[in-house]
């Protein structure tokens, strides 16, 4: 029997064929005796094995191939509508019963160990299948609440393979597969995140880690333009007792987005920070320093600079990790 679902504390780089490599790298934290000192949200992944049996339970297999081929690369116009002709299949398709039991129950037993939402990614699965291209054109849906509403997510995130943007960059690409991370939803929309490299992203300076973040939740669609707070730590001095935090430049933050409650629905919004908030950095210097050291371990593991993204719960007061991808994939490991 295929494994339609796959929990993140099972899987390895190994499973990147079924999970995509987004999942891959989150579960490998979970896996790896060397990487277990950093933290991750438990969750669980709905394989592409889910997926593909999905497309061919409604008769879909080719049909979106078909749909592009008669697309006008050059109109913007016509991809557009052949984005949303796409979507709408899978939107209007049904999920057979066999799958849907079994990503119920996944969904019920990650709910036992949270009273609050979650959160649900994509993560396609790539030609190259750890590819680790960083431009998002896909979906992510946070504080998911309720089986509808759960349900509907998961297929936003298969639809989201046939967004604009992902017609635009690759439109000759066929037979395009997506995995889903769902994941215990860790609140910050009353404390902070933000991201973190283990070389600077501008010069590419291999002796730093640069760490920057906002109040609230960093989301792609804010209108405001979101001055972050930055830190830069020294590699070289980090284990040896002296000061390694050399640079701290405090961001306006003039806006965080955070969670606006509706009956049964749960919407992001945006709110001005207050003048306290302003005036104050986001993390302390052992944050900074935890989150840093999380990139050192991550950057030795791979042999590779690492980009993370970050966030810090508000109700426990822990960082997390929500993704982290290494910068260079050639120097990966064999697997």
């Amino acid at each position: 029997m295929k494994d339609y679902i796959l929990r993140l504390k099972t899987i390895t780089i190994a499973d990147a064929e079924e999970v995509g490599a987004k999942n891959a790298f989150l579960g490998e934290i979970f896996t790896q005796k060397a990487l277990g000192n950093i933290r991750v949200p438990d969750g669980f992944v709905i394989t592409a094995s889910a997926y593909r049996h999905f497309i061919e339970y409604n008769k879909l297999d080719g049909v979106h191939n078909q749909l592009i081929s008669g697309m006008d690369k050059s109109d913007p116009v016509s991809i557009t509508e052949t984005a949303k002709q796409a979507r709408d299949l899978i939107m209007g398709a049904r999920i057979p019963g066999d799958l849907y039991d079994r990503i119920l129950l996944a969904y019920q037993e990650l709910l036992k160990d949270t009273d609050g939402g979650l959160a649900v990614r994509s993560s396609p699965v790539e030609r190259n299948l750890l590819s680790i291209r960083t431009k998002d054109k896909y979906d992510t849906f946070l504080n998911v609440k309720g089986e509808k509403e759960f349900f509907s997510s998961v297929k936003k995130c298969f639809a989201s393979l046939y967004s604009d943007q992902a017609l635009i960059e690759d439109p000759d690409q066929q037979d395009r597969v997506m995995s889903v991370g769902v994941q215990t939803m860790i609140r910050a929309d009353q404390a902070c995140s933000g991201y973190a490299y283990t070389s600077d992203p501008q010069s590419g300076f291999v002796d730093v880690i640069h760490v920057s973040g906002i109040w609230g939740i960093g989301f792609k669609n804010s209108e405001q333009l979101l001055i972050q707070d930055e830190f830069i730590v020294y590699k070289p001095n980090l284990n040896m007792g002296v000061n390694s935090i050399i640079q701290k430049k405090l961001g306006t933050k003039s806006h965080m987005i955070v969670y606006k409650d509706n009956g049964d629905n749960t919407s992001l919004i945006e709110k001005e920070t207050s003048s306290e908030q302003r005036g104050k950095f986001i993390l302390n210097d052992e944050e900074i320093l935890t989150i840093a050291n999380w990139g050192i371990i991550l950057e030795n593991y791979y042999d590779s600079p690492m980009s993370m993204e970050w966030a810090k719960d508000s109700s426990s007061h822990d960082l997390f990790l929500l993704q982290a991808k290494p910068e260079n994939f050639k120097k990966l490991k064999t697997y």
